[in-house]
C-alpha cells in the first residue's frame, strides 16, 4: 500500500520488535508525470544522493513506459525525505514499506 509522504508512520505492532533489529525499508516509487525527460534525470541526481547519470536515466525511462519505477530503497525516515524533495521539484512520488507491507 503507497502512502503519502507526509503521513508515512511505522507499524505500531511491530514498533518495539523492529526497534531492536533494522527499521522496516521502504521504496521510493516515481510515478509517470507530463515532464521532459531531461528534468526528471536531472531531478534524480540532484535529489538523490549517489544517483549516477545512468541509474536516473534507467528510472526516468522505466516511469514513463510503467506508470512508475522504484527510486531506491532505504529507511522511512530518508524516503520520506527524498519523496518530499522529488515533489518539491514538481515529481509526483510516493513511498511504500519495501517488504510489501506490516
Amino acid at each position: 500500500m503507497q502512502q503519502n509522504c507526509s503521513l508515512a508512520q511505522p507499524c505500531r505492532k511491530s514498533r518495539t520488535r523492529k526497534s531492536r533489529k533494522t527499521a522496516t525499508p521502504y521504496r521510493v516509487i516515481l510515478h509517470n508525470d507530463n515532464y521532459k525527460r531531461e528534468y526528471v534525470v536531472q531531478v534524480l541526481m540532484k535529489v538523490i544522493p549517489g544517483m549516477t547519470l545512468d541509474n536516473a536515466v534507467n528510472i526516468m525511462q522505466e516511469a514513463h513506459r510503467n506508470g512508475l519505477a522504484i527510486v531506491i530503497i532505504c529507511s522511512q525516515t530518508d524516503a520520506e525525505e527524498h519523496c518530499m524533495k522529488l515533489r518539491g521539484n514538481g515529481l509526483h512520488s510516493s513511498i511504500e514499506p519495501a517488504s510489501g507491507g506490516c
